[in-house]
């Protein structure tokens, strides 16, 4: 087993951001993003593909994966410079039925709709070496759906998603990272190689397999330090290579 943190970031604290976030620990300054990105490549990281993180194919010797939900417009304006500075890629979950518009989806919630990138961005992303996975069609919260329309975001999402970017995605990220046994074997059944969750308390490490990747969750309310330790955390994360 490789041991490779994982990172998640959401969204950025910028002055075009909604103010009414429900969810301030979601959101990052971009100085901060990019002071993280700095110090990890003083540190010797080398950022790789989710996907070839999962296989442990050509791994460098300090890999770290940098992942980013729901494909925010200001992931384009502000990571992506940062990562590119730095010599880093992401993989970007995106959420196939909304790219282009907002993300509405948490509006029962109090949560404002932020723009989201086009099609045409993502593509781009793609082509300077992004890895694109799937964030389901609608962001529906899978453990408040039966088995068939569970089924039909995660089907959906890789089909929309192999139509736009020539080839269907390897990976899955649960929305809100709530999952249940079932939903691992409804993404194998939908072609994914992998599906993603996110590590809510140390137990989280132990539960980890290919279909409940344990994400680390970046917080954009805490400080330098506390990303430094949720890194050293996020370093015991176990990935099968096989």
């Amino acid at each position: 087993m490789r041991q490779v943190p994982i990172l998640l970031y959401h969204w950025f604290d910028v002055p075009e951001a909604p103010a009414r976030t429900q969810s301030p620990q979601l959101c990052i300054r971009p100085a901060d993003f990019r002071a993280q990105m700095e110090y990890l490549k003083r540190k010797g990281y080398q950022s790789v593909r989710l996907s070839d993180a999962i296989t442990g194919e050509a791994l460098p010797p300090k890999p770290i994966v940098i992942s980013f939900d729901d494909g925010t417009l200001d992931f384009w304006k502000y990571a992506r410079p940062a990562l590119t500075d730095c010599g880093y890629t992401a993989t970007l979950f995106v959420v196939t039925d909304y790219v282009g518009g907002e993300s509405s989806w948490d509006a029962a919630l109090g949560e404002p709709a932020r723009p989201l990138m086009s099609w045409e961005q993502v593509a781009e992303l793609q082509s300077e070496g992004h890895e694109i996975g799937s964030h389901t069609h609608a962001h529906r919260v899978l453990t408040d759906l039966d088995d068939a329309e569970a089924q039909h975001q995660l089907a959906e999402s890789r089909r929309v998603l192999a139509e736009r970017m020539g080839g269907a995605p390897d990976l899955l990220a649960y929305p809100r990272g709530f999952y249940e046994e079932r939903h691992k074997r409804l993404a194998r059944e939908a072609g994914y190689r992998g599906a993603c969750a996110v590590i809510l308390n140390v137990g989280d490490l132990r539960r980890a397999d290919d279909y409940a990747l344990m994400r680390m969750p970046i917080k954009g309310t805490e400080s330098m330090l506390r990303f430094r330790l949720r890194l050293a955390l996020a370093k015991r994360i176990r990935l099968r290579a096989s």
